[in-house]
């Protein structure tokens, strides 16, 4: 792990500016936010895969670009997790996260090599750091999804997925494990604490910029 940590720079990635800037972009793409705490304390990392342009991903990134970025997102977290540490007097290092699969398509399916390449580095170089994943509005297709990436994900790290159904109280359940004031409003919570709120995760307009580009398959 040390020498992976030194062949990809990750002591030094949260201050790199060119993966700043591609995580800027990143944003974009992938709408998603570092946003408030659980109840036990664990960071909460919002996104909205559902709406993830897949191929502006994949025509906009190199796959070693998308490998730095997701090394600077578990480092931002781990940071954050520490952060919190100091702050509450009491050791933190798990995260919680939401994965709002609203509006998921099947060409998502054209990023899942880079997503086992992701749980790679999780499961070797940042193990147990996950606490819980939420699967929130999981369209029709998500089933036949799950079964072609189930077998990638360590047993350990599955029993920590919950997919909470359409209809099935998404906000009672969210609220059990985080206070309504570090929830969007969008998923049952009052946040009123971000710059944007209500809206907690705003999604770019890339038709604005790219008119004849925005349409995705």
């Amino acid at each position: 792990m040390i020498q992976w940590r030194i062949d990809n720079k990750v002591d030094s990635i949260l201050e790199h500016a060119p993966t700043l800037s591609r995580m800027d972009v990143l944003r974009r793409v992938i709408p998603s936010a570092q946003h408030g705490y659980t109840k036990v304390h664990r960071p909460l990392y919002i996104e909205k895969s559902g709406l993830t342009r897949v191929n502006k991903i994949l025509n906009m990134f190199t796959p070693e670009e998308l490998l730095q970025c997701h090394i600077y997102w578990l480092e931002y977290i781990c940071q954050r997790a520490r952060e919190h540490s100091r702050q509450l007097g009491k050791h933190v290092e798990t995260f919680t996260s939401i994965s709002d699969l609203h509006g998921c398509k099947w060409n998502i399916r054209k990023v899942f090599h880079i997503c086992k390449e992701f749980l790679y580095i999780d499961d070797n170089y940042y193990p147990e750091r996950l606490g819980q994943l939420f699967f929130v509005n999981p369209p029709a297709i998500f089933p036949a999804l799950w079964d072609l990436v189930k077998h990638w994900v360590d047993p350990v790290t599955k029993a920590k997925i919950i997919v909470v159904k359409k209809g099935s109280g998404t906000s009672t359940l969210l609220l059990q494990h985080i206070d309504s004031d570090q929830l969007p409003h969008e998923y049952g919570g009052n946040c009123n604490s971000c710059s944007t709120a209500p809206i907690c995760i705003p999604v770019y307009d890339w038709d604005k910029d790219t008119p004849e580009d925005g349409k995705e398959e």
